[in-house]
Order: C-alpha cells, then structure tokens, then sequence
C-alpha cells in the first residue's frame, strides 16, 4: 500500500502539476483545493503556492509536515503565514523531493510502538520494567497468568513478557495455554527468569520460546534485546 501525501493546489501549475505526477508511482497523491474540507489528519502535505487562494486549511493540520512548491518569492511570502514549513524552489527535482518524503513516511512507520504485555507476580519487577520500557513501548502488566490471559481476550501485543516462576499459574502453563489456543498461539513469547543455573535454561529453551532473559540484566541490555527481536521481525 502507497504512502498518502496531501496536494493542496488552487491552479493548474505546470512545475508541481509534473513533479505530483512523477510522484504518483511512489505514494498515493490525493488533491484537494485550499477551501475543501478533509476528514483525517494528514501526515505529509505538499502546497503549491501558485495561485494559492487561502493558508487557512494548512494552518489547521497538526503533527503534519508541510512542504512549500513555489518560486522563491513565493515561498518568502507564504512563510509568514505557515510556521515550521519546509520548502521546494521551482524547477523542482523530482528525485531529491521523493527522497525527502520517503524519509518522513518511513520514520513516521517506525514511529509506531509495539505493544508488549508484561506478565510477572513481583510488583517490584513490573513497576520496574514497565518504566523503564515505556518510554520505547506500550507495556500491559498482568500480575498472574491467568490474568495474562484475560487480557489477551481483548488484546494481541506484540511480544510476551513472561515470568517463568509463578505461583498457581506458572510459566510453563501459561505458554502452552497460549500456544493451545488458536488465537494466541502466533504472539512471540520471551521469558524472564532470575535463575541461572543450566537446568532451569534448559527446561526454557526446551519449550522452544522466542528467547529468554534474566530478570538481573541491567535495563540497557534488556531494551537492546528487545530492539534486537523486532528488528529481526521486520528484516
């Protein structure tokens, strides 16, 4: 599916009219007068300022990045009316532009969090962990497996968290709960365990989890891990 971008153009302009359509391969160009109305809120917004009858409508759009087609004139005058705007001064090169906008669509992509559920008894631990990778993820704590799995009735992270050692409800029983059910047996898991004997690490990888990790790493290690995994998701 194509990257949307935003056109905004009052004329027909010979200079934007062809750099939009030697765009038109790459990202879906959707055009719209200055006066028009538009239902979402646009990430990428090209305006082209010949002819340009209103700065209304691109002043209303936040979180947009906005670009300015035009003369040099142009883009002089449209400055005082739109803050934060980039720019193109005609001629246009269609490559360095499309560079450009490929750029923000792919940082805007991996702008987009995963969400990992957290599933341990220690409410140290989860408060730990949850503040410390909030910052990089969306975390949901479940403070036992059985509450783990309530969750995952509404909800499909994208990576499991899960304690190895609980009371009632433990690792071993949660993970195969989870890969008996059709509905979760696809969400990656990866264990937290504070043992490090080989008996214990051998009993994990025997269930054939996506990784495990001790609870003692430090927090650096533990978010490079976790980098390290979706990173291999998307290659």
């Amino acid at each position: 599916m194509k990257d949307k971008v935003l056109f905004i153009s009052d004329r027909p302009s010979m200079g934007a009219d062809m750099l939009i359509k030697n765009l038109g391969d790459t990202f879906e160009i959707l055009r719209i007068r200055s006066g028009d109305e538009i239902n979402y809120n646009p990430k990428i917004i090209l305006v082209n300022l010949a002819g340009l009858e209103s700065y209304d409508r691109v002043k209303t759009f936040k979180d947009t990045k906005i670009f300015l087609l035009g003369t040099q004139v142009e883009i002089d005058a449209a400055k005082e009316h739109v803050q934060d705007a980039e720019f193109f001064v005609r001629p246009f090169n269609a490559k360095e532009v499309r560079e450009k906008l490929l750029s923000l669509s792919q940082s805007s992509q991996n702008e987009i969090q995963k969400t990992l559920l957290l599933v341990d008894d220690d409410a140290v631990m989860i408060r730990t962990l949850r503040e410390g990778l909030s910052t990089n993820y969306k975390v949901l704590p479940a403070n036992s497996g059985a509450n783990a799995l309530k969750i995952l009735e509404r909800v499909k992270p994208d990576l499991i968290l899960l304690d190895y050692e609980m009371p009632e409800m433990n690792g071993t029983q949660v993970f195969e709960a989870l890969k008996n059910n059709p509905d979760t047996a696809k969400i990656p898991v990866m264990f937290l365990t504070a043992k490090t004997g080989s008996g214990s690490i051998e009993k994990i990888e025997a269930l054939n989890p996506e990784g495990h990790m001790l609870k003692t790493l430090p927090l650096k290690e533990i978010k490079a891990r976790l980098k390290e995994f979706f990173e291999g998701q998307e290659s």
